[in-house]
């Protein structure tokens, strides 16, 4: 037969109650309630599951095996009711204030038109200020407290940040098609007899990828700016290894061609990395979607192409 009562929020706060009292009388005065009133919500929970959750003792109640089951499940019921409650409440409060977001040059390129565009629309009242640096310096300021918010290549974890993954891009052979190489794909080895200007950050997932016994590239020149990069490619002299989306206007009018990389496929991950101690406030969070969205708009078709 199908039990019809079902327990309440307001029992389980009472069995905490008593759990941590471990005395029934002394409970009910903390609660503000008579003692037969409370004895009957710990009753209506007993009969509930069909076991006893305290063990009479003579001055006071102690849990049983089955009372101390539920006490941990009653308290993870309590945080995810508060945790809603902030939640849904944070929903009919227009966030508001500065937000410090960090982000590659290139990506931000990418990215950030979409993103600063869509902030604007859904949160009028936050103040973004968009700072641009390499990853392992966004890293360094997420974790002093100058960022909010970025987004990280190749991130080393940390238990002071909340990350959550973008996207995963393999890295291409970009230059111009006449001094391109023939085959349709290049190992990262074949890299070793190319001209190449490449990003510091670049270089660290190239050389990561090589098997084996390590190659030294034909490094023209680390160049920090995408910008430069663009600028030296149109020359025709030099190649270099990026994800698609870094040059997809230029790959899609022809003005460069990409080469797929293999043996293993070297790849940039994206990471929206916050500090665990803001990670739950309101405007982070509505960001942070707003990020994922661009993301999946913005790059995951030129990823995948």
């Amino acid at each position: 037969m199908a039990r019809t009562q079902s327990m309440e929020l307001k029992s389980i706060r009472f069995f905490m109650t008593v759990a941590t009292c471990g005395n029934i009388t002394r409970a009910a005065e903390q609660l503000g309630i008579v003692q037969p009133a409370l004895t009957r919500h710990i009753k209506q929970l007993e009969d509930e599951f069909g076991v006893r959750m305290f063990s009479r003792l003579p001055r006071g109640v102690q849990l049983t095996t089955a009372g101390r089951e539920f006490l941990e499940y009653s308290r993870r019921i309590v945080d995810e009711v508060e945790r809603a409650r902030h939640e849904l409440t944070a929903l009919g409060k227009q966030p508001r204030g500065l937000i410090a977001m960090g982000s590659t040059t290139t990506l931000a390129r990418v990215l950030m038109p979409a993103v600063l565009g869509q902030s604007m629309l859904e949160l009028p009242e936050v103040s973004l200020r968009v700072v641009e640096a390499r990853s392992a310096r966004l890293h360094e300021q997420l974790l002093t407290g100058a960022l909010d918010i970025a987004i990280l290549t190749n991130p080393v974890g940390s238990h002071q940040l909340s990350m959550q993954p973008l996207l995963s891009e393999p890295l291409c052979l970009v230059g111009r098609p006449e001094v391109m190489p023939r085959p349709k794909s290049l190992t990262v080895s074949d890299l070793s007899a190319l001209p190449l200007v490449i990003t510091p950050g670049m270089l660290t997932l190239v050389t990561g990828a090589q098997k084996g016994p390590r190659r030294r590239f034909n490094l023209l020149a680390e160049v920090e700016s995408i910008e430069t990069i663009r600028s030296l490619l149109s020359t025709g002299a030099v190649m270099t290894v990026v994800p698609q989306s870094a040059f997809w206007e230029d790959l899609q009018a022809g003005r460069l061609t990409a080469i797929p990389l293999r043996s293993p496929i070297p790849e940039r991950m994206l990471v929206l990395a916050s500090r665990t101690d803001n990670a739950d406030l309101a405007a982070i969070r509505h960001l942070s979607r707003i990020v994922r969205q661009s993301v999946q708009q913005a790059m995951v078709p030129h990823a995948m192409a």
